[in-house]
């Protein structure tokens, strides 16, 4: 089999958001739904920062306009204002026996900071954003204790 039937004309190395979906023009037909080539994530406000305005993290390929289109679109929300940047990644050392210190860093983040129109951001609580630990389950009185079957 040819290898452009098998990737496409784009080939293997191509990005997400360069391939181009077809749209069904066919009455009748039930349409496509397209999921977006972006991401965000809300993050926690930092401190003296103004309560109309939200931090998101997001993929690199988002500009302003596709950030400003992004949230209208999908949470209907009007901006004023859209400042992104760029943060390095943490870097951390650690030591291998046999071959020294190494130093490793963590991928580089975009951070967008969005002021919203008309509207004041509602975070939840400081425990929403806290890193999430898992329990382990404890022996509680309520269950019975498990007893091997007889052989």
């Amino acid at each position: 089999m040819p290898r452009s039937l098998l990737f496409g004309r784009q080939g293997i190395s191509s990005a997400l958001w360069k391939y181009h979906t077809k749209q069904s023009n066919i009455q009748g037909k039930r349409p496509q739904v397209l999921f977006t080539q972006y991401w965000m994530k809300v993050l926690p406000p930092r401190e003296g920062m103004p309560e109309n305005t939200v931090m998101f993290e997001c993929s690199f390929q988002m500009s302003r306009t596709e950030i400003r289109d992004y949230l209208k679109e999908l949470y209907s929300l009007e901006s004023l204002q859209i400042n992104t940047e760029v943060v390095d990644g943490e870097r951390f050392k650690y030591t291998l026996p046999e071959q020294g210190v190494r130093t490793h860093t963590n991928t580089h983040k975009k951070i967008a900071y969005v002021v919203l129109k008309d509207k004041i951001m509602q975070y939840p609580s400081k425990e929403f954003f806290a890193p999430k630990t898992v329990e382990e389950p404890s022996s509680s009185s309520n269950t019975p204790d498990l007893v091997p079957a007889p052989s």
